[in-house]
């Protein structure tokens, strides 16, 4: 025989825990005897145990196969025996009463999971009271029915509801149901004395093979029996980060268990993943992207090298996945814990009451749209450390703070550029900032009385500051700065609406709530379609002071007709973005100050047309239908005397293309 397999001893279950630990590594395959499509099997062998010591005689197991290292027998083969034996143990000490006795039961235990691991030391620890077991059922064959010994487990204080979800424990709570049926059934009620058939007798037995030297190492277990676990990218990464954690000693003086890593994990942390499960991980996918989402958020106001930092930012945004161990040092894994303690607490207190638009995918919370989006974002990530600061600040949720708070952050983020690891850090930097308003006092009362460092959407800050100075100045004019920012046009920059009233930043008494909420009115009601303006619109634009608010767009040459070609606003984003041009802005702002007062139609039939109006100009402003031919909203002018309306972006620059553009003269 190899020098490396020592030979073959017959012992028992008990017997072994006597001589080793027992530990299920965490390569192995869950336990898989008591799923519970393996009834068959399951039945099968319990009947095997029953009846043979029914009948009084000895068992033997066949052979189970172990690496010994530190004295703990890691098992190459024979798990799910051992498993099942590791449970018949545990059900009769506590049937027989033999809780000193099962101490020793302690010696095994599960390392595929830290949720197995933890379960097998509760259950021993903490036993089952057999006379609060409800009456067995039996049905006419006195065998026992309806039996639910495991919810006696589940309903107990000390057994995690995400416990459920760990395929180990699933399948050991099935065990346990049928070990419970055999135990009870009148078939087997001549069977005396199981715990000391069990540990004196040693009834069942089985050979046992210690292999020397020999390392249990992935590739053995791939090459000796086939059966090796394929681990998913988040039971990897986290296998090798309690390793971390425990090299770098970073949770030495947590004495209490609960509060360490490795069970949190496996137990309210991983109730909190399973809100947001998906349908072929369940929770590991959520899990990288939460994970990987606050790790960006550490990397950004981190004090790594610049270019070292946004690439790896980069790579982790791409590919949550690829996060490792390394990523992490100290604070951030403090942060981490931080974080996840938080929304374990008070996640389902957390909503919104105003429009988040794209950004929260019709989500309740920033939480859950990063978990369940089909890959993170910079934007969206920034808004959930906005939401995650909130909370590692305030503890509660405040429903009037936590609002203000977000509607400041979601305005920074829609109307700034967030599309790069730079721009990332930058605006991640800047909620940082701000984040101290997000305690008691509130988000509006620190902005009014701090300076803000970061330059990052600096102009969007500014607006901040002024809408929290009028804030401030008067909470009832909180409802239609709110209301303004809500609109489709707006989307939480209203800069051109408070121009609109003649709003003086630096005199807050000049504003005007009434003003405002007229000008909101005619925002919601002319400028509320996502994509485009109406031509109606258009035709307004051009009675409004030199009527040439198509300059806005930088010339290029239509060579078909000899002309430079404009844009008479292409878009509502154009609107929006040239809306803040100096050369643009009089033009909106003009014809949404005479919009409070009159409709377009009344506008434009009463627009007085100047002596030196050209016709072509005329005619697009009185003729209502005319600018429908443009389909794409180009226009080539001619030195003031006439246009061509452009019925699509591109025309050929010949004959054929001059033929199909309208000359208006």
């Amino acid at each position: 025989m190899n020098s490396d397999i020592e030979t073959s001893k017959t012992m028992s279950f008990w017997q072994l825990l006597q001589l080793h630990k027992v530990e299920i590594p965490i390569i192995q395959r869950d336990y898989a005897q008591g799923r519970e499509d393996k009834s068959e099997i399951r039945q099968r062998f319990l009947n095997t145990i029953f009846n043979a010591l029914s009948l009084n005689k000895p068992l033997e197991l066949d052979f189970i196969y172990g690496s010994v290292i530190d004295n703990c027998m890691q098992p190459l083969d024979g798990q799910q025996r051992l498993t099942t034996l590791f449970l018949l143990h545990w059900y009769i000490a506590c049937k027989e009463n033999k809780m000193a006795d099962k101490v020793l039961l302690e010696n095994f235990t599960y390392e595929t999971r830290t949720s197995s691991r933890e379960f097998c030391i509760e259950l021993v620890q903490k036993g089952i009271n057999f006379v609060n077991l409800l009456e067995t059922d039996y049905d006419k064959n006195g065998i026992p029915k309806n039996n639910q010994f495991s919810k006696t487990i589940i309903d107990s204080s000390w057994f995690f509801l995400s416990w459920k979800k760990d395929p180990t424990i699933k399948a050991m709570l099935f065990m346990l149901d049928a070990i419970h049926q055999k135990a009870t059934d009148k078939k087997f009620e001549n069977i005396k004395d199981f715990w000391r058939k069990f540990t004196e007798d040693h009834s069942i037995t089985f050979n046992y093979i210690e292999l020397k030297d020999f390392g249990l190492s992935d590739d053995l277990y791939i090459k000796m029996n086939a059966r090796g676990k394929p681990l998913t990218d988040f039971e990897n990464f986290k296998a090798s980060f309690e390793n971390k954690i425990k090299i770098e000693f970073w949770e030495e003086k947590i004495t209490n268990p609960t509060e360490k890593f490795t069970h949190k994990i496996d137990t309210i942390w991983a109730d909190l993943f399973w809100t947001v499960k998906d349908g072929e991980n369940l929770t590991d996918s959520p899990s990288i992207k939460i994970i990987s989402s606050i790790l960006l958020s550490c990397l950004a106001l981190s004090e790594k090298e610049k270019d070292a930092k946004e690439r790896r930012i980069r790579q982790i945004l791409n590919q949550p996945n690829v996060i490792q161990p390394e990523d992490f040092d100290f604070n951030s894994f403090c942060y981490l814990k931080e974080a996840l303690d938080g929304y374990s607490s008070v996640k389902d207190k957390i909503q919104f009451n105003f429009n988040l638009w794209s950004y929260s995918d019709n989500e309740i919370n920033f939480f859950d749209t990063i978990a369940k989006g089909d890959k993170i974002e910079y934007q969206k990530i920034v808004l959930f450390y906005a939401q995650t600061q909130y909370l590692l600040n305030n503890g509660e949720i405040d429903s009037t703070n936590f609002s203000d708070w977000i509607r400041v952050a979601r305005n920074i983020v829609v109307n700034s550029t967030i599309d790069s690891a730079e721009t990332f850090t930058g605006a991640i930097r800047l909620i940082n900032e701000l984040s101290i308003g997000s305690k008691g006092i509130g988000i509006y009362k620190y902005i009014s009385e701090n300076s803000i460092k970061s330059e990052f959407a600096k102009d969007q800050v500014k607006e901040e500051v002024t809408k929290s100075k009028i804030i401030c100045f008067n909470d009832s004019y909180k409802e239609i700065i709110f209301k303004t920012e809500d609109t489709n046009f707006c989307k939480g920059r209203i800069t051109i609406a408070l121009d609109s009233i003649a709003f003086d930043k630096n005199n807050i008494e000049s504003f005007s709530s009434e003003k405002l909420s007229k000008i909101e009115k005619v925002l919601d009601h002319y400028l509320s379609d996502d994509n485009d303006v109406s031509n109606d619109f258009r035709r307004g634009l051009f009675t409004i002071d030199d009527n040439h608010f198509y300059n806005y767009w930088d010339t290029s040459w239509l060579y078909a007709v000899d002309a430079p070609k404009r844009c008479m606003i292409g878009s509502i984003y154009d609107l929006k973005s040239f809306a803040y041009k100096a050369n643009f802005r009089k033009y909106l702002i003009g014809l949404l100050q005479q919009l409070t007062e009159k409709g377009l139609d009344e506008i434009i039939e009463g627009y007085e047309i100047p002596i030196d109006m050209p016709n072509w100009k005329i005619r697009l402003i009185k003729e209502k239908g005319l600018l429908d031919y443009s389909n794409k909203h180009y226009i080539a002018i001619k030195e003031d005397e006439c246009c061509w309306l452009i019925p699509e972006s591109k025309v050929a620059n010949n004959k054929e293309g001059a033929k199909k553009c309208k000359l208006i003269k």
